[in-house]
């Protein structure tokens, strides 16, 4: 099984302004995903990981917090079984966490090479 998303070949820009993603504003780098930071957030993720928070005006922080968790536990996928032919440092993919009821994974999804992170969940 493959653990690598069909090509969307919109940039991240015009995913924001079709409301599909939302830029994020956590600049800091992630050491589980290449140093990187999470530029976009896909709208489903981001909505389950600020129905997380305890009072609404802690929405924002919480769902940075929890974010940050998960990528710290991603790992690229071209390291998983049977997708050792998929491109290097383009593809992390954390384990089901916890995310409200259900267990999800999470992408990180980079675009191009040392392109910007979109968290999302799989298609």
């Amino acid at each position: 099984m493959t653990h690598h998303p069909p090509p969307d070949l919109r940039s991240p820009e015009r995913l924001v302004a079709a409301g599909v993603l939302r830029r994020h504003g956590d600049g800091s780098p992630h050491p589980a995903l290449g140093g990187s930071p999470i530029s976009y957030v896909s709208l489903p993720l981001w909505a389950a990981l600020t129905a997380l928070a305890i009072a609404p005006n802690a929405a924002e922080a919480t769902a940075t917090a929890l974010l940050r968790a998960i990528a710290d536990q991603a790992v690229d996928a071209a390291l998983a079984p049977g997708n050792e032919r998929a491109p290097r440092d383009d593809l992390y993919v954390a384990a089901p966490a916890h995310i409200g009821p259900y267990r999800r994974t999470v992408w990180f999804q980079r675009s191009g090479p040392r392109g910007p992170v979109t968290a999302s969940f799989p298609p």
